[in-house]
Order: structure tokens, then sequence, then C-alpha cells
């Protein structure tokens, strides 16, 4: 008996933590070897460490909530990245530099804080509040849908707006994620292809507008290093200029790093192709240099896993709390959209963008506002244990 309560331990997630150890140990790797380029100093895998245990902090912290109180904080989180946002538009250079042309991080001495990372949380929580509350598919009117999706947009145009904003990447970003929330809620199919044709729509008048009228894109707010990251993706490799091989000269590299890496890698010393932002965007390249397509293959294998238990808990939180399941779903999303895209910006398939490796690429912000959505991945886990064992015992 004691053996089987002891397994049933519902604070013990195996997998979980499984999946949390084998990214710590990727992660360090992985920016201990970019370390030998100077980027970020050679002692960035030892700031990535302590990330990682503010954040094991945080997610125990977590565990302290209930799903219901986590809801209820959710317009609190929502508001605080607003208000986060807002500030960091109209705070001095002194402590919000402009770099690219744009207003993405606080920076106080060494210390830096990218607000959007932690909106994204807000973003997620909150959507997840409003779909829990909208009651079942089968259950609602077309009505009762459109007034659902009035309300996804009143809360979060405001935060995506000034999201894109600072980074276009990111604010693309939350807005896949809260389609994909949408679409998982059930909301009726002639909405669903009214918003997806809708949003085509506006992803080709952008790229138009980039590429054909890059000054109305500026007048708009859009900046020349994100004009020139859309053109160059766009561009052919039989009619581009030398500007726009320059401008493609980071993804050559990653590709060129991870080519050299062939089956087994070149180790952590020994690399070879110098990768801009090796630490943080190109730290796929990284990995397949260091640990050549087996250990690239062992990173994706993770992610998967990571997807499928996500996807699985979805599964079975459903019936247990909405909130939950449906914040699952905006961190599944999360996690492909991030994975989908790092990769493909790192074997040249999509376009650089700037946006991090989860759980692997060196970063403050990213790695903590990771950990925290994962953290209550961790929690909503946890209490369907708890409900499971009640039922059971019950």
């Amino acid at each position: 008996m004691s053996r089987y309560k002891k397994q049933q331990n519902p604070y013990y997630q195996g997998d979980l933590i499984f999946i949390f150890g084998v990214f710590l140990i990727i992660s360090i790797a992985a920016i201990y070897a970019a370390g030998q380029f100077g980027q970020y100093g050679s002692n960035a895998w030892m700031k990535q460490i302590v990330f990682y245990v503010i954040g094991a902090g945080v997610i125990g912290l977590l565990l302290y909530f209930d799903l219901e109180q986590l809801e209820k904080l959710s317009l609190y989180v929502l508001i605080a990245g607003v208000l986060s946002l807002l500030l960091l538009r109209v705070a001095p250079e002194s402590i919000a530099p402009i770099k690219n042309g744009a207003k993405s991080w606080f920076q106080i001495g060494s210390f830096t804080l990218q607000p959007s990372e932690f909106t994204k949380i807000g973003i997620m929580m909150m959507v997840a509040s409003i779909i829990s509350k909208a009651g079942p598919k089968d259950q609602r009117s077309l009505r009762e849908d459109i007034n659902l999706l009035l309300k996804i947009a009143a809360w979060t145009v405001i935060p995506i707006g000034l999201i894109v904003l600072q980074d276009a990447g990111t604010g693309a970003i939350c807005l896949f994620i809260v389609m994909v929330m949408v679409f998982m809620s059930g909301v009726n199919w002639k909405l669903i292809t009214l918003i997806g044709g809708s949003a085509a729509l506006v992803v080709a008048l952008f790229l138009v507008l980039v590429i054909e009228f890059p000054h109305v894109a500026n007048a708009i707010g859009i900046q020349n290093y994100q004009i020139d990251r859309v053109t160059s993706w766009m561009s052919d490799s039989n009619t581009s200029t030398q500007a726009d091989s320059d401008k493609s000269w980071q993804v050559d590299q990653a590709v060129m790093a991870i080519g050299s890496g062939g089956i087994t890698g070149n180790g952590v010393h020994n690399l070879k192709v110098y990768v801009p932002e090796g630490q943080t965007d190109f730290i796929f390249a990284i990995l397949g240099e260091s640990f050549g397509f087996l250990g690239c293959a062992i990173v994706v294998v993770m992610f998967f896993f990571l997807i499928y238990r996500l996807v699985v808990l979805i599964d079975r939180l459903h019936a247990f709390n909405r909130f939950g399941a449906f914040f699952c779903v905006g961190f599944t999303a999360l996690i492909v959209i991030h994975t989908f895209q790092n990769i493909g910006m790192n074997i040249g398939i999509m376009p650089v963008t700037g946006i991090p490796l989860l759980f692997v690429s060196y970063g403050g912000s990213s790695v903590l506002s990771t950990l925290i959505s994962f953290g209550i991945v961790y929690n909503a886990s946890v209490q369907l244990t708890k409900y499971k064992s009640y039922l059971f015992n019950s």
C-alpha cells in the first residue's frame, strides 16, 4: 500500500521533470559551446543555470495555488503586462535603450527585462479564462460565439498591438496563439473561416506593403531591419542582389555550421564556423555543429515528446478544468510556433525574426516566462492527479 501511495504522489510528475532536466542540460551544453565566440561572455551558461534555478523556484511557488485561484489572477497578470508595455514606451532611453529601432527592453545596469515575454502569459491566461466561462461548444449559439470572439478581441487587441509596436515577430506569435485557442474552443466553423480568411488577407497585405511600399511601412512603425528580414527571405537565389546576400549571411553561417557537424558533431570545444547570435537566435546551429545530426535529432524528439505530453494533458484536463486545458492549448501553440520558426530560420526555410528556441536559447526574460508557463502546466497536471486520486479513493 505504501508503495502505491508513493507512486501516486501528485507533486511528482516524472515525465515533466524529465523534460525540464533534459532541456536544462541541452541548454547549458549549447550555450557553453557558443561561449567560445564571446558574444555574451564565456560565463553565459552559468547565468542560464541561475535563470533555470529561479524558474524552478517559481514553479514551486505556483504549486501553492490551485487552478481556480490562477484563473482569478488572469486579469491582474494581463493588466500588469499592459502597464509594463506602456511604461516601456514612455521610459527614457537611459533605462529603455533603443535597439534596432525599437524599445523592447528595460535595462538597469546588467539587469534586463523584456515585458512582452511576460505579457504573453497574461494573454494566454485571460483568453483561457474567457473561453472556460463561455461553456462547451455544443451548448453555445452563433450569437454566443460572436460574443466570445468580441470578448477575446477586446482583451487582446491592446496588448498584442503594443507588442507589435516593439517586436512584430513576438506580436505575430501572440496572435497565432490566440487564433489556435479560439479554434480549439469550438467556435462555429463559419466564424473560423471568416477569421482565417481575414488573417490570410492581413498577412498578404503586410507582405505587399513591406516589399512594394517600404516607405509606407516605415510610416506605420515597421522598422527597416524588419523589412530587410522579409525581403531577404522572399528573394530568389538567382535574382537576389548583393544587399540581399549580405542580409542572408546569418542564415548562410547557420546552415554551414549545421552541415559541418556531420552525424556526431565536432564537440563543444572545436566549433569551426562563426555563428552570430549563437547563444540565442541561432543556438540550433550551435547544437548542430557541436553534436551533429544526432544531437539535433534528440532536441527535436524532446520537443515532440513535450508536445505529445501537452496534448494528452489537454485531453484529460478538459472535463476537469477548462481553464487549465485551454491554457495548455495556448502553451502548446507557443512551443510549436517557436520551435518551427527558430529551427526553420536556422536551416534557411523561414525568415530571421529573432525568435528564440524555448527552453534552450540564452536569455533571462525568455527562460523565466517559459518556465512560469511551464509551471502553470505542471500545476495543472498535479491538480489533475489529485482529482483522479480523490475519485479513486472515494
